[in-house]
């Protein structure tokens, strides 16, 4: 029984033609999802506050300071509620006591004494979570003396934001371990 050329015959350009046409559907539409992806909106809470600024209030400056640090990828908004987003960010804010020469004092400092400019020695930490999992930690020791117009504590923010969340931060490397690019193929 013999068949129609036309139906059975094989050419080679027809055959490199289909396959490039394949290669091309399958590579071209996550290229564009990628570039087109919106970025991750990360939900910013205070669990443990500073003693001037109040929890709503430093979770405002926290989501304000993070977005002014210009991390690509990332949206931040200030947490809204008793219940935790699954993608998030959770600051702790730890007052250490002060050192050196002077008699040390461990009470906590008074709301007023805030506003006098007093600086104080901090550990200021960064938990992320995605997808309600756990990811990685930031922790910095910084001087602040803790107002919404603090200089210090604003670059300290930034600086953690940077090292949790940048290019080269610890959420970078924690995904990048997760997922090797061997696997990702």
């Amino acid at each position: 029984m013999r068949h129609s050329g036309k139906l059975w015959h094989f050419h080679p350009f027809r055959y490199s033609a289909l396959v490039a046409g394949l290669i091309l559907v399958a590579i071209i539409p996550p290229l564009a999802r990628t570039d087109a992806a919106e970025p991750t909106t990360l939900e910013v809470k205070a669990t443990h506050g500073l003693p001037s600024l109040h929890h709503s209030a430093l979770s405002r400056f926290l989501a304000t300071r993070m977005t002014e640090a210009g991390i690509a990828n990332w949206r931040f908004q200030p947490a809204g509620g008793e219940t935790s987003a699954r993608d998030r960010v959770e600051w702790t804010f730890r007052l250490n006591p002060y050192a050196g020469g002077e008699v040390r004092n461990f009470a906590r400092a008074l709301a007023s004494e805030w506003g006098l400019a007093i600086r104080r020695p901090v550990t200021i930490e960064a938990r992320l979570y995605l997808n309600g999992e756990y990811q990685t930690l930031v922790e910095r020791q910084a001087v602040i003396r803790g107002g919404p117009d603090d200089p210090d504590l604003a670059s300290a923010v930034a600086s953690v934001t940077e090292n949790l969340l940048g290019p080269s931060g610890a959420a970078y490397q924690t995904i990048t371990r997760q997922f090797p690019a061997s696997q990702a193929r």
